[in-house]
C-alpha cells in the first residue's frame, strides 16, 4: 500500500464519491492502483494477482505480464499461464499500426520470443480483441480485490471510475481506439485517459519535491520499461503554490526496453552452454528467472564477474561453470547489455540536444531504476545534470495517472500541473480556394454554383509539429457551409480533420497528398442553430442559399481531444468525432 500526504492547500470535496482506478496498460507488463475519493491520503498499488494455481492473490508483484493465452474454454492471463504454454504477447503495439513497425525496433526483430504466438490471421483475435480481452481481467481482478478489501455493499453503492493510460507518441485514433477498448472491457463510457510520460512527471515531480530544480530549468523524464522507451522534456514553470511544468520537446521512444536484455541473454546462453552435459529446459529458465529478478536489476557495471545459477551442468573450467553455477566476466555481460543502452542513452541525447537549460534526467519505469543505465547515461550527458530515480519507478506511471485522476475529481489534491503540451504533428483540414492558373493547373477542381467559380482544395494547418497546445486554451478553426433554401434547413455538416507527421524540418504539404493522413470525422449538429440566425444570400446561379460561417472549437488534453460547435460566440454542443 502506498500512502501520500499532501500540502495544507484546501482540497475541494468531490461532489460525488467515487472510487477511482488507475490502469497502466503496458506492452511487456501492466499494473493497477486505486483511490477512494472519500481517503485520499490512502493511495493503494495492486500487487496480488492470480497465479497458475488458481489463487485469486496467489502471485505478489508490482506489475502482471501483459500476456494472453486461451485453453480452449476460456482466456488465462498474466501469471495465471504456465510458463511452458505460448502467449500473445506485444498486442498493444498493434492498436496504432502507424507506429507498428517503427516500434519494432532492430532489437525486436533480432530477438523475439520464441513463446509469443504468431500475428492474427483469418478468425484469430485481433489486437482490439486481444486488448478488450485482457483489459476485461484486469478490470475483473480489481473488482474483486475491490470488493474483498472494501466490501461489497460499499462497492455497489459507490461509482468506479477507470482512468487508462496510454504512449504519448501514439497518434489520436490509437489512443481512441485504446479508450474504446476500455469501454468494451467494461471500464465504462466515462473512462479518461492520460499519457504515459505525462502520468510518470506528474509522480515523480510529486513523490521528489524536487528542490534541485529552479523556475525555467528543463528536465528530460525517460520511462524505460520492459517493451519500450518514452522520452519527453519539460521546463519548470512556476514551484509555488504548487509545480506547473511545460513540455518543451515533442516526445520520442522506441521498443528498446529491458525484455530484449533477457532475449540477448538467453541466446548467449544457448549458444554458449547448450552441448554442455545436463543443459535443458529447467537450466535455462531457472538462469533466466535469476537475470530478471537479480542480475539485470542489480548490475553496476563495477563488478569484475557476475555468478548466476545454473541447474543441472556439470563442471566445466573452460565454460565457467562450477557447483552448478555459471561465472561471467562483467567485460561480457556489458557486451549483452551494449545495444539496448546505445539505443536508449541516443534518445537521451537528442532529447538533451534539443531541450535549453537541462538539469536533469529522471528515470522511471522498471528499467529506469537500474544502477547500470543510471551509469551509461552518466557518461554521455555533462556533468552537471543530474541523474534522479524517484522510489516506486516501475510503477510511477500508474501511481501517476491516479494522482491526475484524483486532481479531476477533486482539484487540489495534487501538488503537480501540466500547463502545456507539444504538438507531436500536424492537424489541418482543407478549404476550398478559387482556381489560378498557373498554380492550379493539372489540380483536381470542381464547381461553386453559390459563388460562381471553380475551386480546389489546399490544405489549411491550424496546429504544426512543436506548437505550443493549451488544454484550456481551445484552437478555433473556420468553416462555411452553402445550402439551397429550397433543400430544407441545414441538419448536419461531415467535416475531415488531417494529420500530418513531418520527418525532421520538413514542411506540411499544401495540398491533400498520400502523406496527408483523414484523422477523424466530425459531424456538427447545425441544426441546432435557429434558421433565422442563419443568413441567407442570392447565389450567382439566381438560388438563394443559406450561408453559415461557424466555427469548431479543439482543445488538446492529455491524449485525447474534444471538439465543439460555435456560432456567433456561442457554444452549440460538442461535435461527435470518429476516428479513422
Amino acid at each position: 500500500m502506498m500512502k501520500r500526504k499532501h500540502s495544507a492547500t484546501e482540497v475541494k470535496e468531490p461532489e460525488d464519491r467515487y472510487i477511482l482506478v488507475a490502469v497502466d496498460y503496458g506492452t511487456t507488463f501492466s499494473g493497477i492502483a486505486w483511490v477512494q475519493t472519500a481517503r485520499p491520503e490512502v493511495q493503494t498499488a495492486i500487487v496480488q494477482w492470480p497465479n497458475d494455481e488458481g489463487s485469486l492473490e496467489g502471485k505478489t508483484s508490482e506489475k502482471v505480464p501483459t500476456e494472453l493465452y486461451y485453453d480452449g474454454q476460456e482466456w488465462k492471463w498474466g501469471f495465471e499461464i504456465p510458463d511452458n504454454q505460448p502467449r500473445h504477447q506485444w498486442f498493444k503495439l498493434g492498436l496504432d499500426p502507424n507506429h507498428k513497425n517503427q516500434e519494432l525496433s532492430l532489437l525486436a526483430i533480432d530477438h523475439p520470443d520464441e513463446k509469443a504466438l504468431p500475428p492474427a490471421y483469418g478468425d484469430e483475435p485481433n489486437e482490439v480483441k486481444l486488448t478488450t480481452a485482457y483489459l476485461a481481467k484486469l478490470r475483473s481482478h480489481t473488482i474483486k480485490l475491490l470488493g474483498r478489501k472494501l466490501g461489497d455493499a460499499l462497492l455497489n453503492t459507490t461509482k468506479v471510475r477507470f482512468t487508462i493510460t496510454v504512449p504519448a507518441i501514439w497518434d489520436d485514433a490509437a489512443k481512441a481506439r485504446t479508450q474504446q477498448c476500455a469501454t468494451g472491457a467494461g471500464m465504462g463510457r466515462e473512462i479518461r485517459i492520460i499519457s504515459e510520460p505525462e502520468a510518470a512527471v506528474i509522480y515523480a515531480l510529486d513523490a521528489m519535491d524536487p528542490h534541485n530544480l529552479n523556475v525555467k530549468d528543463c528536465f528530460v523524464l525517460c520511462d524505460a520499461g520492459g517493451g519500450t522507451v518514452d522520452l519527453i522534456s519539460y521546463e519548470i514553470v512556476s514551484k509555488t503554490p504548487f509545480v506547473k511544468v511545460r513540455e518543451t520537446v515533442p516526445g520520442t521512444g522506441g521498443a528498446y526496453g529491458s525484455i530484449f536484455l533477457n532475449r540477448i541473454f538467453k541466446k548467449y546462453l544457448e549458444e554458449n552452454l547448450s552441448d554442455m552435459d545436463g543443459f535443458g529446459d529447467d537450466t535455462l529458465e531457472d538462469a533466466l528467472a535469476e537475470f530478471e529478478s537479480t542480475l539485470k536489476r542489480k548490475f553496476t557495471g563495477d563488478e569484475e564477474k557476475v555468478v548466476i545459477r545454473v541447474p543441472g551442468l556439470v563442471d566445466n573450467a573452460a565454460r565457467g561453470v562450477r557447483r552448478q553455477k555459471l561465472t561471467i566476466k562483467a567485460t561480457l555481460l556489458k557486451d549483452i547489455f551494449q545495444p539496448v543502452m546505445t539505443a536508449i542513452t541516443t534518445l537521451i541525447k537528442s532529447q538533451l540536444q534539443q531541450c535549453k537549460q537541462a538539469k536533469a534526467v529522471i528515470l522511471v519505469g522498471g528499467f529506469g531504476q537500474s544502477p547500470y543505465l543510471r551509469k551509461c547515461i552518466e557518461k554521455v550527458v555533462e556533468d552537471d545534470i543530474e541523474i534522479m530515480q524517484p522510489a516506486y519507478g516501475w510503477t510511477a506511471v500508474v501511481r501517476g495517472a491516479l494522482i491526475k485522476s484524483l486532481h479531476d475529481a477533486a482539484p487540489g489534491a495534487t501538488r503537480v500541473g501540466i500547463t502545456t503540451r507539444r504538438a507531436r504533428r500536424a492537424y489541418g483540414t482543407t478549404i476550398a480556394h478559387a482556381f489560378k492558373s498557373p498554380k492550379h493547373i493539372g489540380r483536381d477542381k470542381w464547381f461553386d454554383g453559390h459563388t460562381g467559380v471553380w475551386r480546389v482544395n489546399e490544405m489549411i494547418w491550424f496546429v504544426n509539429k512543436g506548437d505550443e497546445l493549451n488544454q484550456s486554451a481551445p484552437l478555433e478553426t473556420s468553416f462555411s457551409q452553402t445550402q439551397e433554401v429550397s433543400k430544407g434547413l441545414l441538419s448536419r455538416e461531415t467535416i475531415e480533420l488531417y494529420a500530418f507527421t513531418p520527418r525532421g524540418d520538413e514542411r506540411s504539404p499544401e495540398y491533400p497528398c498520400d502523406a496527408v493522413k483523414r484523422l477523424v470525422t466530425l459531424r456538427a449538429d447545425l441544426s441546432a442553430i435557429a434558421a433565422t440566425q442563419i443568413p441567407r444570400e442570392m447565389g450567382n446561379d439566381g438560388k438563394l442559399y443559406y450561408v453559415l460561417d461557424f466555427q469548431i472549437k479543439v482543445a488538446f488534453f492529455s491524449a485525447h481531444m474534444e471538439y465543439s460547435l460555435w456560432y456567433k460566440n456561442v457554444e452549440y454542443g460538442k461535435v461527435k468525432a470518429e476516428y479513422a
